[in-house]
């Protein structure tokens, strides 16, 4: 028997576009805020509890709402940002879909207590799964605040699947930091459970990379500028040198608005080159603007995503301006390549008189780039492990089958790199970085599993600089990262030490490596944090093949 179709209550509804709408508490958080841009505020201040499932509050110094406004903001597709279908091809705020506070008033327990300049009184208002509990008059001053407290709390499947705290907070915290980016004419103020996690204070660009990012970033940022007709590229990049190992340092933002595109992102790879290696990725500040009937920001609820209507002009634009910005730092871009840096070299008969003759015809003075790129050992049987690096001479190789190779015909050494040697199956070819690097992985597997690291105490501590979203997620492990070896201290607002390291590593670690640390960590977290296989740890492998000879 087939069902009859029903129509489903308003809050029912609104539940529903909640889902699509409030993913968790740093939807909430973006909601809200880009409210209170909207509403002209010049002062922002974002209080978390407990990564926001327990409370997020926003206030603001905006405009604020007239008591009739108020009422009627909190129902689905109400908004003073469009009037009509027109307005949709020339958007200029952040929000105007009318759905942010109509899904969070829906499964929240929400106050709202706002008041504009040439009202006496504000009103104070009180929602509870979508229905208005309270509404009075309230002193208040000139703007608004807004809370919302427990999350979900009337849809529990949804708040069971919520992340820990921290990874809560790091969400908001990545969020309002893009926020700030995007509006440096703004002070923003981060709190949570009553700590400062960010402080913006209102001020150019670079005073707002500073103040998130620190000095050494700020120094370092390259100015972009460039126009073409209506469309242009400003912003700041950085030297191929200051890359990262994740993409978290790519900020864009396509008239204000903070989004993640396909087109801009490939242009900005497009316009490094081969400066920045694969699977590595600079630190860029990128405002793009145009005119806004040139691009879609209505294609999904969360307006992440857009779409332009002329790609290949934005991809010459930020391509372009990348290109030029670097070639003025002094960089060569694309450099053409005349001749090979090393000839190729053949090994024929080593070890043989008919060799030893031939290396006597050379020539006696050899220019480095003639020089051959092989070493030749005279000895016909030498231990593989000869060849790895002195520390690792006496490791005691005990893998099943590997005895019949431990005496093996070495033919010599190509490019310091590759061993070329003989044995009963063939020729043998063997990367020493990557023998190292494996040799190096087993042994400190061991020593995870019996819980005796080896540390090396660092003479001279590293001394990081965090952005605050990456801040709080190290400070989150500082104490899992103990059983693997690294010790990290807190040092001053966003700054940490790096004080030792696992003595497999070595004695001392450059500050690039240092960084390639602070990524892998942050992407790691679960790992790092949860009891898994050893063997099924990635992040050890990663941190292993930085550290690999």
């Amino acid at each position: 028997m087939s069902k009859k179709v029903v129509k489903l209550d308003k809050l029912t509804i609104n539940k529903i576009a909640a889902g699509e709408v409030i993913e968790r508490p740093a939807s909430v958080v973006k909601e809200l805020v880009e409210n209170s841009i909207d509403a002209q505020s010049s002062k922002i201040t974002i209080n978390i509890q407990e990564g926001g499932k327990k409370s997020v509050e926003v206030i603001d110094d905006g405009i604020g709402m007239e008591s009739t406004d108020a009422r009627l903001s909190i129902n689905r597709h109400t908004t003073s940002k469009i009037n009509n279908a027109d307005d949709l091809f020339s958007i200029h705020s952040l929000g105007f879909r009318g759905e942010a506070l109509a899904s969070i008033v829906s499964v929240a327990q929400v106050e709202i207590i706002t008041k504009t300049e040439e009202s006496d009184l504000g009103i104070h208002l009180v929602i509870e799964g979508g229905e208005i509990v309270s509404d009075k008059q309230a002193s208040a001053p000139k703007g608004t605040r807004i809370s919302v407290k427990n999350l979900f709390f009337n849809v529990p499947v949804r708040r069971k699947f919520l992340k820990t705290t921290s990874t809560e907070i790091n969400h908001i915290t990545e969020y309002v930091t893009k926020l700030a980016l995007a509006n440096p004419s703004i002070s923003f103020t981060l709190t949570h459970n009553g700590k400062d996690i960010l402080t913006a204070p209102k001020g150019d660009l670079i005073a707002q990379i500073t103040a998130i990012f620190g000095e050494n970033i700020a120094r370092a940022c390259l100015p972009i500028n460039k126009k073409e007709n209506e469309y242009s590229v400003t912003g700041f990049i950085t030297k191929p040198e200051f890359s990262r190992k994740s993409k978290d340092y790519l900020y864009i933002f396509v008239n204000g608005r903070s989004v993640t595109n396909k087109v801009i992102s490939e242009a900005v790879s497009r316009g490094y080159g081969t400066a920045v290696p694969h699977n590595r990725y600079p630190i860029i500040f990128l405002y793009f603007d145009l005119p806004p009937n040139e691009v879609d920001v209505n294609v999904h609820p969360t307006k992440k995503e857009i779409r332009f209507s002329n790609e290949a002009k934005v991809y010459a634009l930020i391509e372009t301006a990348i290109r030029e910005s670097l070639e003025r730092s002094g960089l060569k871009l694309f450099e053409t390549v005349i001749e090979t840096r090393h000839k190729p070299t053949t090994l024929t008969s080593v070890g043989t008189k008919s060799h030893e003759s031939e290396k006597k015809k050379l020539p006696v003075s050899i220019s480095p780039r003639e020089r051959p790129d092989y070493k030749i050992v005279k000895s016909k049987e030498q231990r593989i492990d000869k060849f790895l690096p002195t520390k690792d001479k006496n490791i005691e190789l005990q893998e099943e089958g590997f005895e019949r190779k431990k005496s093996i015909r070495i033919l010599g050494i190509i490019k310091d790199t590759y061993i070329v040697a003989e044995t009963q199956e063939g020729l043998f070819l063997c990367d020493q970085h990557a023998a190292h690097e494996k040799i190096n992985y087993e042994k400190y597997i061991k020593q995870i599993k019996k819980k005796s690291v080896s540390i090396q105490q660092l003479l001279a501590p590293i001394s990081v600089t965090l952005k605050p979203s990456e801040f709080e997620i190290i400070e989150s492990i500082e104490e899992n990262l103990k059983t693997f070896g690294f010790e990290i201290e807190v040092f001053g607002k966003n700054e940490i030490l790096i004080r030792s390291i696992p003595s497999i590593m070595g004695v001392t670690i450059e500050f690039n490596v240092a960084k390639d640390m602070i990524d892998i960590f942050k992407t790691n977290v679960s790992e790092i944090k949860e009891k898994l296989d050893l063997e099924d740890l990635g992040f050890v492998k990663e941190i292993i093949s930085i550290f690999a000879c």
